[in-house]
């Protein structure tokens, strides 16, 4: 944070710019005092103070209201009310002074000074005060000017080029002022020197004033395309911080501010892409979080009916201990049983999960015949699902297949999940198929159904955790399974398709990596 410096212009309380300027002018007279009793003039003869004192009135006290104009700060008054105020102010100042050297001259030289005497017939006092009211009001409408002209110079190009010009041009003034005064000096009386600067310097004054439109014309052709480059420039900067990241600005010219033009706009393209990654990785992270969100909810979901189920039988059977007999109670230890696997299977499904997730899931990958593991599923699940829901399970491999590198515990378990998803979805009566397909550098396993198919609105979710269908009328699954799926066939370098019509059954299909035929095998592990 820029700190505030201490204003002078029109900066001081009217107490404090009276008490600075009585300091100054007691200063000065005092200085004049001791010039009264030196020899300036030619030869021995001193300055009288007369003359002295008419430098103080019309030289000294001049400047004390210069300084008073300069230094006095702005009244909040109507302006009605303010210039009155301030001309009053001047007066008695300049009348203040004015007798305070008369008093002054009577007490330390018995001189009745130059006040009392009169200029055909007019005291000087009364020139000597419009004199110092006029130099207040030049004063006080040149500083206004001058912090006008300096605050124009500070906010634009063109006037600050104009501002260097007369400055310049004033420093010039300045030193001829002064080489003018060192030959007078030297060659006239010292009297002479004041007048004539004070000449030069109102002439100088002129003829700046006078110069300063010619300047800003020139400072205006001189800076007009540079300036307009720099107003483009901040525009773009403007709505650039107002949220406009597409602004971009032309590249004019091969000067420095072109190849500012040029760096601010590879800045936005920078900072829009950088706010576009922003933007997706705060998606992203949204998303991760709901899904968090969701998987625990589901979790506890799930987690809560097995407990559940244990512990109303467990209360029960504690409660009763006494009167239940031993079928009852062989019962319910099955029902705990079947609880407590159910229980198992998810913990082990969350845990299989959370290392895919993290990229620790260990495959033991080695060529292997899926024909195999084809045959000995069907043929091991095809009675029970006869059994349980009247549904047949049939197989189609075909001879001769390549070998695949996979883990064959992990291809067994996507199997099994298939199928049981497909049986649970199928009506009594249907048909659950395996078939194996040869593809180009590709095994491809397909598990079809006669189920009831999968609304076209669920298909992107199916492999979420726990998702389950709304418009699905066989429930009973946790979820996992099409989640576990997925994390095992990507895992071991394969893809996991499926395409269904609702009211017709759906096909799963497994695509895996194949061998040629005369690989030797050689086990791999992939983490």
């Amino acid at each position: 944070m820029m700190m505030r410096t201490p204003r002078f212009f029109l900066g001081a309380h009217p107490l404090r710019a009276l008490l600075e300027v009585l300091s100054i002018s007691v200063v000065a007279f005092v200085i004049l005092a001791v010039l009264s009793e030196q020899s300036f003039g030619l030869g021995t003869r001193p300055i009288p103070f007369s003359f002295l004192q008419a430098t103080f009135t019309f030289l000294g006290a001049p400047f004390c209201m210069l300084w008073l104009a300069a230094r006095l700060k702005r009244f909040s008054l109507p302006l009605w009310q303010r210039y009155p105020i301030l001309l009053l102010l001047a007066a008695a100042l300049s009348l203040t002074l004015n007798y305070l050297g008369q008093a002054s001259s009577s007490l330390l030289f018995q001189n009745e000074g130059v006040w009392k005497t009169n200029y055909n017939g007019v005291p000087w006092v009364i020139p000597a005060l419009f004199f110092d009211i006029a130099v207040f009001v030049i004063c006080r409408v040149g500083v206004r000017m001058w912090l006008f002209w300096d605050r124009l110079r500070r906010t634009q190009l063109v006037w600050s080029l104009a501002h260097a010009l007369v400055v310049l041009l004033a420093l010039g003034a300045g030193v001829l002022i002064l080489l003018i005064d060192a030959f007078i000096f030297y060659r006239s009386p010292v009297f002479y020197v004041i007048p004539v600067t004070m000449v030069l310097v109102v002439v100088s004054l002129g003829v700046l004033v006078a110069l300063i439109p010619p300047f800003a014309l020139f400072s205006y052709l001189a800076m007009r395309g540079t300036v307009q480059r720099v107003k483009m420039l901040a525009a773009a900067t403007s709505a650039l911080r107002a949220g406009n990241y597409h602004v971009r600005v032309p590249v004019m010219g091969e000067d420095e501010v072109a190849q500012l033009q040029s760096d601010f706009n590879a800045m936005a393209t920078d900072l829009q892409g950088t706010l576009r990654e922003l933007q997706e990785q705060r998606d992203n992270v949204a998303k991760l979080l709901n899904e968090r969100r969701e998987l625990i909810a589901n979790v506890s979901h799930e987690l809560r009916t097995p407990v559940a189920t244990l512990r109303g039988y467990l209360e029960t059977m504690l409660m009763h201990w006494d009167g239940i007999s031993r079928p009852d109670i062989h019962r319910d230890l099955r029902v705990m049983e079947d609880e407590t696997v159910r229980l198992h299977g998810l913990v082990e499904d969350l845990f299989t999960l959370s290392r895919a997730e993290v990229g620790r899931l260990e495959l033991h990958c080695i060529p292997t015949d899926v024909g195999e593991i084809v045959q000995r599923l069907v043929s091991s699940t095809a009675p029970l699902a006869w059994r349980s829901s009247k549904i047949e399970l049939v197989a189609d491999i075909p001879d001769c297949l390549p070998p695949v590198t996979v883990d064959a515990k992990r291809l067994e378990q996507i199997l099994h999940n298939l199928l049981h998803n497909g049986v649970r979805h199928t009506s009594p009566g249907g048909i659950v198929a395996v078939i194996v397909l040869i593809e180009s550098n590709t095994i491809a396993l397909q598990v079809r159904d006669t189920g009831e198919g999968i609304a076209v609105d669920d298909l992107p979710y199916i492999w979420k955790r726990f998702y389950q269908s709304k418009s699905s009328h066989m429930g009973g699954g946790t979820g996992l399974g099409l989640a576990l799926v997925k994390e095992w066939t990507e895992a071991m370098g394969g893809t996991v398709s499926v395409e269904s019509i609702l009211g017709e059954g759906s096909c799963f299909t497994v695509r895996l990596p194949a061998l040629p035929l005369l690989s030797s095998p050689h086990p791999q592990l992939l983490s």
